[in-house]
């Protein structure tokens, strides 16, 4: 029998806080509700709910009570709450017992859709699910007979997709609630038959034990031509890129155009369903041959059809070089090695490449080179686990009275093997360990959590902890989810401060010897609560970040490493807090560059076998903003890489084992990022890891960027509130990670965040609106993730979100699943760093190459 009853907001409810008190719990004939074992309750709550926030009372006599309470995130302020109170004993309810449930959210706000969402019973779960009876028009063309049609319910982030079928009924069970009714089109794989789904109705409510009906037909239907294009393996142009044209044949309108190199297949899309189209190919100049492709017409159809490009269609004219000379290449390598690279110079009139082994030698192009100006050129690339950096002039002039020669240089670079991370490019994210951690990361299939050491997560600079159980929690956070991933790897990484500089007062900062001894004594606790957990499993027990924005403010702030401050009478007294015996070296001195060096010996004196390093900030220079402008990023990152390199950071017997590298830690589309001059688009994004990149080169490490926030860009179809700042929003998601549904047209991107105003005070770098800055990177595509390439950038690991920034738990920032469905799949075929890398259980194939598709329009 249903249970009714009786739900108020109490009095003095706010903004920030309420309280909701249930009571009169009865059955529907009035009768009272018997306990023998447990009250269940479901319902819905602006905020999360916890064991302590429940209290209840009874107004007989006292009963002992447990309480458990699991909350589950739908949206920013949308909570679904599981509530059970366990009884030590039977207990009749009597109408003057109350259950006071303490809400962390505005109550005052949707007040009915709080208190009508409650549903209550004795000794089993509530019934909370209501349904959906979906009928289906039937196919409109023969050729969407096998291509079922999917509609989304979605109440907040969650979404629940249900498979129609044609000209039938299909039931969905759902939870209680509000939903909002989405659908895609349904199409051949081939596009040239599209339907629009026309749901009725496109929102509802569902309570529960009821059922609503909706109802779904098609609309006109979209025919379209389809063409693979597939460049074969041209003799010549086997290193080539081809620019490809496709054109309305009467008009000469251009349907689509795209670039390609050869052995591959393109595959284009949404083109007229009748008339003539031709393909096009530039002609390319190389090696002193001139290759003219004919262009190739095809007669438009509904179907898909193959278009080859073969070299029957290529015609091949060498060219008079009875003026051209020869060009030397002087290669000086740090090692031999079994790659080849390409060298490349690009002219007006002509090219060349030129294909050599990787070792020290002196050798020359295969023919002679026409006399220009010509840009030099060749890609870095990856043995094993090491980047290679391969220099060139950026430019060589070709003629004249002296001999050409191309000085090329091969350099090592960053070992991107670090100790505890995998042979591949990983991801983690930034834990607030509640309950529901384990099964976020689990999800994602995380290969690191992160969390700040310590209570306050700044070092806890005015006391000595006696314990850490931010450290110890984060540990048995990453081992619990590495149980449930079966034995994957999961590295646990702690943020830690001995000097927090992140406030400001720079040079009061430095000065505090009480406060360093505190937070280089509280570093000693937490690598020796790491240490605590070392095993034959876990030779590396856990890695560390050093000090964020320590570097930075003293970079911004012209701090010189010779800067006077105390260090080694506060390292002393940490060391004796702790009983640790070791001897501070000479070396350490009263300065900057000296502290630097005890950070790095305290880590290799208490804990060898931890990994750690520092992190640097992108303001270091004096401000962010230029990542907005046209300057040089690797300008910047030379700038702070030789300030790093001045401290000494990465030199002596002490050495730091990678560098993070922090953007801003908040959501683009958040006021805690644009408000500050954090909202980046495609374009600055690129910029931030050519930054990474550069950083990397110039200091030889392996780099991980940091606190990169997760959120992605919505969507035309995405329900956007007026005032979206609580959703999360953002770019750095989408951007890194891929958005097909954002692709390369900024028209794809939800009209209101479009529409998102700017500071004045930074409208001449962002632009007035988020619209300018995505049209400031054009032309951009971000339909493919950004990070296939973060190898060879010196990028090793992605560590995502923040304490207030999307990443990949649910509990902060935007809820929904999509980073961690991103992740998951990521991990089923991962960037590994080479092929000779370690050949562990957790080693994948290489990534393949993936075909693009355009679509004509």
């Amino acid at each position: 029998m249903k249970i009714e009853c009786d739900v108020v907001v109490a009095q003095g409810a706010g903004q920030w806080y309420g309280q909701m008190v249930v009571s009169n719990l009865r059955y529907e004939d009035g009768s009272p509700v018997q306990v023998n074992q447990y009250l269940s309750m479901s319902f819905s709550s602006p905020a999360a709910i916890g064991d302590t926030d429940v209290y209840p009372s009874f107004a007989g006599s006292w009963v002992a009570t447990t309480v458990n309470a699991e909350s589950t995130q739908l949206d920013a302020n949308l909570f679904s709450i599981a509530l059970k109170l366990d009884f030590d004993e039977p207990h009749l309810m009597n109408a003057g017992d109350q259950i006071n449930i303490g809400v962390n959210g505005d109550l005052t706000q949707n007040t009915d859709a709080w208190l009508d969402s409650f549903v209550i019973a004795a000794d089993q779960s509530p019934d909370i699910n209501g349904s959906a009876s979906i009928s289906c028009a039937a196919a409109p063309d023969p050729a969407l007979a096998v291509v079922a049609p999917v509609i989304q319910f979605k109440r907040g982030s969650a979404t629940t997709s249900t498979t129609l079928q044609y000209g039938g009924t299909v039931d969905q069970t759902l939870e209680q609630g509000d939903y909002t009714i989405q659908a895609d089109n349904v199409a051949t794989a081939d596009q040239t038959v599209i339907a629009p789904l026309v749901v009725s109705p496109d929102q509802m409510s569902i309570g529960a034990n009821a059922t609503v009906p909706v109802r779904v037909s098609f609309g006109e239907l979209q025919r379209s031509g389809a063409l693979d294009i597939a460049i074969g393996a041209i003799s010549g142009l086997e290193t080539e890129t081809l620019n490809v044209t496709v054109v309305e044949a009467t008009s000469g309108k251009t349907l689509a155009a795209f670039s390609s190199r050869t052995s591959s297949t393109t595959q284009v899309r949404l083109l007229p369903p009748s008339g003539t189209a031709r393909v096009t190919i530039d002609d390319v100049s190389l090696n002193n041959v001139r290759y003219s492709f004919t262009d190739v017409e095809v007669v438009l159809a509904n179907q898909l059809q193959i278009v080859q490009i073969s070299d029957s269609l290529i015609q091949r004219t060498p060219v008079d070089t009875s003026e051209f000379v020869v060009v030397s290449i002087d290669v000086t390598a740090d090692a031999t090695l079994p790659e080849q690279i390409t060298l490349r110079l690009s002219g007006a009139g002509m090219s060349y490449t030129q294909t050599v082994a990787v070792e020290t030698q002196l050798t020359r192009f295969s023919v002679p080179v026409k006399p220009d100006t010509y840009t030099a050129s060749s890609a870095d690339f990856l043995s094993g686990s090491i980047v290679y950096a391969v220099e060139t002039p950026p430019q060589l002039a070709v003629g004249g009275a002296s001999p050409a020669t191309l000085e090329v240089s091969i350099e090592a670079s960053a070992n991107l093997l670090v100790p505890g991370f995998p042979s591949y490019l990983s991801f983690g994210g930034c834990a607030d360990l509640t309950q529901s951690n384990q099964a976020d990361f689990a999800s994602a299939r995380a290969c690191s959590v992160f969390k700040y050491a310590g209570n306050d997560g700044a070092g806890d600079a005015n006391t000595y902890l006696t314990e850490d159980t931010a450290t110890s929690t984060t540990i048995k956070l990453a081992r619990a989810v590495e149980t449930q991933l079966g034995g994957q790897p999961v590295l646990p990484v702690m943020i830690s401060y001995t000097c927090n500089l992140s406030l400001g007062n720079t040079s009061g900062m430095l000065a505090n010897a009480d406060q360093h001894a505190h937070s280089f004594a509280n570093l000693i606790l937490s690598l020796n609560t790491a240490n605590l957990t070392i095993d034959s499993t876990h030779p590396v027990p856990a890695g560390f970040i050093v000090n964020p924005d320590f570097l930075g403010a003293c970079q911004q702030g012209g701090f010189e490493p010779e800067y006077n401050m105390p260090v080694r009478a506060p390292l002393q007294t940490a060391l004796d807090h702790w009983s640790v015996g070791a001897t501070i070296p000479s070396g350490i001195t009263e300065d900057i560059k000296g502290y630097i060096a005890a950070v790095n010996w305290l880590v290799y004196t208490v804990a060898p076998n931890i990994v750690f390093g520092w992190q640097i900030n992108l303001w270091g220079v004096g401000r962010s903003e230029w990542i907005y402008d046209e300057s040089d990023p690797l300008a910047y990152a030379q700038q702070t890489a030789t300030y790093v390199d001045n401290l000494g950071v990465y030199s002596g017997d002490w050495k730091p084992h990678f560098l993070a590298i922090d953007r801003y830690e908040a959501d683009d589309f958040t006021q805690r990022a644009y408000v500050n001059g954090y909202c980046y688009g495609p374009r600055e994004w690129s910029r931030y890891f050519d930054f990474c990149k550069g950083i990397s080169r110039a200091l030889k490490l392996p780099v991980m960027p940091w606190q990169i926030p997760a959120s992605r860009t919505p969507n035309t179809n995405d329900a956007v509130a007026a005032d979206f700042d609580s959703q999360h929003w953002g770019t750095g998601g989408s951007c890194l990670m891929g958005d097909p549904e954002i692709g390369s047209d900024y028209r794809n991107v939800h009209p209101t965040i479009l529409a998102l105003q700017f500071p004045s005070a930074f409208q001449a770098e962002m632009g007035a609106t988020a619209e300018d800055m995505f049209i400031r990177s054009e032309p951009f595509d971000i339909s493919l993730p950004a990070y296939t390439d973060f190898p060879l950038r010196g990028i090793f690991a992605v560590l995502l979100g923040g304490g207030s920034t999307t990443g990949i738990i649910s509990t902060v920032g935007n809820p929904e699943s999509w980073t961690r469905d991103k992740l998951n799949a990521y991990m089923n075929d991962p960037v590994r760093f080479g092929s000779d890398s370690d050949g562990a259980e957790w080693s994948t194939p290489r990534r393949k190459y993936k075909r693009k598709t355009v679509g004509a329009y």
